[in-house]
């Protein structure tokens, strides 16, 4: 069965430095390259099999007087190390859609470029919480971009270029997410992650996320990815009742959705740093669904990135 892997990151921090991407990163992977990312996938379990890929920005955020990152450069670099390895792959790259339509369009414009015809998309993360700094993503200055005027003509900016948006938000977002790209259908979303569900939290929480999900699911241009799980509850792969957990959300999230709007991920390499290999990962994505039809499964594992993502 072909896998299109719709998330997975590439950096080297030692050649270019990122703040942002956190201590995790600093200590435990400071160099992960495509070969590395192809080598790990290698171990999907049978009958998987990667016939492409969607690399997703690392830069996180930008805000005044912050670290800078260069985003260009990022994109110039992800698009370099793919074709030298001849691996079909997407780019989706950071832009800032909260500042002048104008700049925000020249700026894709140089993304495009780098990415060599790899553009496939924008990841602009959006996760803020005013009282919980463990759910403030860095440098996402603050919580109201999704109510932003400028905000709203980039979104609808991308939708004129083909390119999608991939949407990393908080569960009290989501009401607003939906309000926004409800008013922009020629944008294709991607909602990330599961809808960042945090571990921890109280059933006030989870049904916060379960009504935002349904607003969202009622936009037919909307998908979902099926990933950072670990997020939802972490040591799942080791513990039966955790994993009995994120199953459940899991499966919830594909009962709103369709299995035509959802999609697995791999996150990789940041689930790895999680101690969650390849075969584990994708080896619950496959238990998780044997009840289900082949045509679903296929959706699922391959058919619904490529379709978004532009990639059959």
């Amino acid at each position: 069965m072909k896998v299109c892997d719709p998330h997975f990151h590439l950096w080297n921090i030692r050649e270019r430095p990122n703040p942002n991407l956190g201590e995790a990163v600093e200590q435990h992977l400071q160099r992960y390259v495509a070969t590395d990312y192809l080598a790990d996938m290698a171990q999907l379990p049978d009958p998987l099999e990667l016939v492409s890929s969607v690399h997703v920005e690392t830069v996180v955020g930008q805000m005044q007087g912050g670290a800078v990152v260069d985003t260009v450069e990022e994109t110039r670099f992800v698009s370099a190390q793919v074709g030298a390895t001849k691996h079909p792959a997407g780019i989706v790259s950071y832009v800032h859609l909260g500042q002048d339509t104008a700049l925000a369009e020249k700026v894709l414009q140089q993304h495009a470029e780098a990415a060599d015809g790899r553009l496939r998309g924008v990841r602009m993360i959006l996760n803020h919480h005013p009282d919980n700094p463990d759910l403030t993503w860095p440098q996402v200055e603050h919580g109201d971009f999704l109510c932003n005027p400028l905000f709203k003509e980039g979104i609808a900016l991308l939708g004129e270029h083909g390119l999608s948006f991939d949407l990393q938000c908080n569960p009290h977002q989501f009401m607003d997410a939906a309000a926004t790209f409800g008013a922009a259908p020629e944008t294709p979303v991607i909602l990330n992650h599961l809808g960042s569900f945090h571990d921890g939290e109280d059933e006030a929480y989870e049904e916060m996320w379960r009504q935002g999900l349904r607003a969202l699911a009622e936009l037919p241009h909307v998908a979902v990815k099926l990933s950072m799980l670990f997020f939802c509850a972490q040591g799942y792969h080791e513990d039966e009742d955790k994993e009995e957990h994120v199953r459940r959300l899991v499966r919830e999230v594909i009962d709103m959705f369709g299995a035509d709007r959802c999609m697995f991920a791999s996150n990789y390499p940041v689930d790895r740093i999680q101690g969650i290999d390849v075969a584990t990962l994708y080896g619950r994505f496959v238990a998780w669904t044997l009840d289900w039809s082949q045509e679903e499964r296929e959706a699922l594992f391959h058919d619904t990135a490529a379709r978004v993502y532009r990639m059959a």
